[in-house]
């Protein structure tokens, strides 16, 4: 039996499939502005995997980031602002500025993470669509969208505690963050 026949090759195949695609994923968002698309893009990735076999991680990975490109760039600068907005509101000493700057990134990041998934499935439809879709998820899978969010927070707190976790973990965190918003489209429809 050679190696290439095995079991433990195939997977060996998938992991490092898993771990080029949050490498890739780390690489492209970067730039801060192009974390929107990138995030975008694993998403149509992990769609396109949805049959069990990896491969062709370039195509589905720049394919994905091509969908929306535009509007994903203002949203991520529009990330950006948000979340140094709420930053300041951390800053405050009045614990009721606090309380809001902790709901207001919460808030968005499921929201963003609503976004995100829907831009990755979602084929030519207005600003209009995706956003009112993005609403709805985020108030009728609520808690879908808030273990995401959670899953996020850890993994960004997994970081700070030794930063080449990064590397490691981001097609893992990617590949939950997809069966849970999976998990949650199906609920819906």
């Amino acid at each position: 039996m050679k190696l290439v026949e095995t079991k433990i090759y195939a997977q060996l195949i998938v992991i490092s499939d898993y771990l080029l695609l949050g490498l890739l994923w780390v690489i492209v968002s970067l730039p801060i502005v192009t974390l929107v698309p990138a995030s975008t893009a694993v998403l149509y990735v992990l769609r396109q995997w949805q049959d069990g076999t990896t491969g062709s991680i370039f195509y589905h990975f720049f394919t994905g980031i091509r969908k929306h490109f535009l509007i994903n760039l203002l949203v991520s600068l529009l990330t950006v602002g948000i979340f140094a907005a709420a930053n300041l509101l951390l800053q405050e000493s009045s614990q009721l500025l606090m309380i809001s700057g902790y709901v207001v990134s919460i808030v968005y990041l499921m929201f963003l993470l609503s976004w995100i998934d829907n831009c990755s499935h979602m084929g030519r439809v207005s600003v209009f669509k995706l956003f009112e879709q993005s609403s709805l998820d985020l108030v009728v899978s609520f808690a879908g969208n808030l273990g995401c969010t959670i899953l996020v927070i850890l993994f960004t707190l997994l970081i700070f505690l030794f930063p080449p976790f990064i590397f490691l973990f981001a097609g893992a965190v990617w590949k939950l963050l997809y069966l849970i918003l999976s998990r949650k489209r199906r609920v819906i429809e």
